[in-house]
């Protein structure tokens, strides 16, 4: 077995020469956050990153990369306040760190570059809903879509497909608001599409357009909590709260400098 496995992994190597590199990146994006509850939950503004990208590739055939972005943003809230439901407006402030492993097979002697990418996403973020009231979220998700990149010094790339979070985890931080615990909520994900579609100018440097996005489902009700402070959650009968069916819509511009 120990043979056949070092034969596979020998002609893998031989099979198809790769190349490594790493790059960074620097996006601006327009994001907005929905809520469908009465009244709805809106936000709306700039956000920031900054990232690196590691790709492994080769001519044809398994190749493998990760990309990484920190980014932060102050967007416009348009809601209501938790504890009586009057409208409220005001300023949402977000930080956050995502992971990707990608697996891509590029498709062998095609003129387009064709390849199907495949990732596992692990996203991270804090919303920072007031001075006492924020909202931590643990998201993993899966990736699958098709794209098209010839890789020569110039010309047009691009591609788009399917995003599906499996694995979400909320922490609302309900003792620092007054609540008697705090349960954790997990949203349920739904698919939702991401895009890109950009330029390489020479061998270092990129621009691009990108859309991505998120899908959640309403989450399980908590188990009955108390809160004075809350309209309907004063004790001794309390409330269940749930987060509502959410989405995620970002619109981008991504510059890239690659070390060729």
């Amino acid at each position: 077995m120990k043979a056949i496995l070092g034969a596979a992994l020998a002609a893998l190597a031989v099979s198809a020469p790769a190349s490594a590199g790493w790059s960074i990146t620097g996006d601006f994006e327009r994001f907005r956050w929905a809520e469908s509850t009465d009244p709805r939950v809106t936000e709306t503004g700039p956000m920031f990153g900054i990232g690196g990208r590691f790709t492994l590739e080769r001519p044809a055939g398994w190749q493998f990369g990760w990309r990484g972005r920190l980014y932060v943003g102050s967007v416009d809230y348009d809601g209501a306040f938790l504890d009586t439901g009057a409208p409220a407006t005001g300023t949402t402030d977000y930080t956050g760190l995502l992971n990707e492993a990608q697996a891509v097979y590029r498709l062998p002697g095609n003129r387009q570059g064709l390849e199907l990418v495949s990732g596992l996403i692990l996203d991270y973020w804090n919303r920072q809903l007031s001075r006492d009231q924020r909202e931590e979220y643990w998201i993993a998700s899966l990736r699958l879509g098709l794209q098209a990149d010839r890789r020569e010094s110039t010309g047009w790339f691009g591609g788009g497909g399917l995003k599906y979070p499996f694995y979400t985890r909320e922490d609302a931080h309900l003792t620092e608001i007054g609540f008697n615990s705090n349960p954790r909520l997990e949203p349920k994900g739904e698919v939702s599409l991401y895009a890109d579609f950009g330029y390489r100018f020479n061998r270092n440097i990129s621009l691009a357009v990108y859309y991505d996005s998120y899908r959640f489902k309403e989450s399980d009700p908590t188990p009955r909590l108390t809160n004075p402070f809350v309209s309907g959650c004063a004790p001794p009968g309390g409330c269940r709260l749930i987060q509502p069916t959410s989405k995620v819509d970002s619109l981008g511009l991504r510059l890239q400098y690659s070390f060729r």
